[in-house]
């Protein structure tokens, strides 16, 4: 059971490291250099700013969900820099709980919490691998498709390809960067292999994030 779990958890962070997932200054809702100057100029360049921006925030939230063999609905909240609380809201796991604080893993199962001291939390992919300077490595064929809208929030989009810094998956993508913060809002990725097929990340990056030990 730990192993479908966790293999569970390691599909999702890999989606979220795009979808994924190591570490993208606090946020600030000030412009962005990708928003300061016109969209579209170097579109390699601007999601690659946004990038760098998301890496360093403190925290953030993201609504993750995922489509292959099962389905995935999960909820992904971290905080800087090694506390993560992974919720299944639906698909496979659903109603599970996760917290990782550093190399502690926690389980929620059945209402209860419970502490799995031989859990290796550290060697699960994190929430941002294919923003950091790494997964930046292999990005092509980067585009700006317009601008666009996300919940209301005026955005910019654009798309691109990549491979995952861990497992190697090749991906296409669409990432939604904000006019406003020069922030990625939303990210739609579309795997050629693997088990996982497509996820849609929208991210939170404002509403603050707290992660304690459910246990002591």
């Amino acid at each position: 059971m730990k192993t479908l779990i966790i293999v569970s958890a390691i599909l999702i962070f890999l989606g979220l490291g795009c979808s994924k997932f190591s570490e993208l200054v606090p946020g600030s809702k000030g412009n962005s250099s990708s928003s300061s100057s016109k969209a579209g100029a170097d579109p390699k360049q601007e999601v690659i700013d946004a990038s760098k921006k998301f890496v360093a925030l403190p925290h953030l939230s993201a609504k993750m969900d995922g489509m292959g063999q099962t389905e995935i609905k999960s909820q992904v909240d971290y905080v800087a820099h090694d506390r993560y609380h992974i919720m299944y809201l639906g698909g496979t796991g659903a109603g599970m709980e996760m917290i990782m604080i550093g190399d502690d893993f926690y389980m929620k199962t059945a209402g209860k919490w419970m502490k799995s001291p031989g859990a290796n939390a550290g060697a699960i992919p994190t929430l941002r691998d294919s923003f950091t300077d790494e997964g930046l490595k292999t990005l092509s064929d980067v585009k700006y498709e317009g601008s666009d809208s996300v919940d209301g929030k005026p955005a910019s989009l654009y798309t691109y390809k990549n491979v995952t810094p861990k497992g190697q998956y090749p991906f296409s993508s669409k990432i939604w960067i904000g006019q406003e913060t020069g922030l990625p809002i939303k990210i739609v990725v579309d795997y050629t292999n693997g088990t996982l097929k497509q996820m849609t990340v929208n991210y939170d990056t404002e509403t603050p994030v707290t992660i304690e030990p459910p246990i002591k």
